[in-house]
């Protein structure tokens, strides 16, 4: 399945697409023993890594919390579950992680809220992964802190449902040149 593929504002968040895109086979979402921590490097203080435990209804483990998103939240959530989180944080979250175990597609958004006493926004981006070329029981998560230039200069995105100020998850095309869905 071919989704419309919306521009990533955010370099960062563009590379470690194109690096995703690199490490899926046949159409499928990497295998995370394909990707060395090495790998990640560039992007390592940015990202959070989410074990999926359970079928239908998963629990999301944080497995991996980079050190800029600790700064950035006031913590480290290593260890702790979506159910850790506050209610209206756990409700904008757990749906976009589950279409993304549904659709076994990447999705991105921008995300603007009140962070540590002011106003910031973030575009993210969730990338799934499957150890078994079925279930997806990853996801790599990145987000980056937006400049108000790089709001301003971005399109907006398409919204697929309510997200207060938050622009709702995007589905992001990930075939690549040459190949078929």
């Amino acid at each position: 399945m071919t989704k419309e593929r919306t521009e990533l504002a955010t370099p960062y968040l563009s590379g470690l697409l194109e690096f995703w895109l690199t490490k899926s086979v046949a159409g499928r979402p990497p295998v995370p023993s394909s990707i060395a921590p090495a790998d990640l490097r560039p992007w390592k203080d940015n990202i959070a890594v989410f074990e999926v435990i359970g079928e239908e209804a998963g629990t999301f483990v944080y497995s991996y919390y980079g050190k800029a998103l600790a700064t950035a939240f006031g913590q480290s959530r290593l260890g702790a579950t979506l159910d850790d989180l506050p209610p209206e944080q756990r409700a904008l979250l757990q749906p976009e992680y589950e279409t993304v175990r549904r659709e076994r597609l990447p999705v991105a958004r921008v995300h603007t809220a009140v962070f540590g006493g002011r106003t910031r926004s973030f575009e993210r981006l969730v990338l799934p992964m499957s150890s078994d070329g079925v279930s997806i029981d990853k996801l790599l998560v990145a987000a980056y802190e937006m400049t108000p230039r790089e709001l301003a200069a971005r399109p907006p995105l398409q919204s697929l449902g309510p997200g207060g100020s938050s622009s709702g998850p995007v589905p992001l095309t990930v075939q690549k040149p040459g190949a078929s869905v």
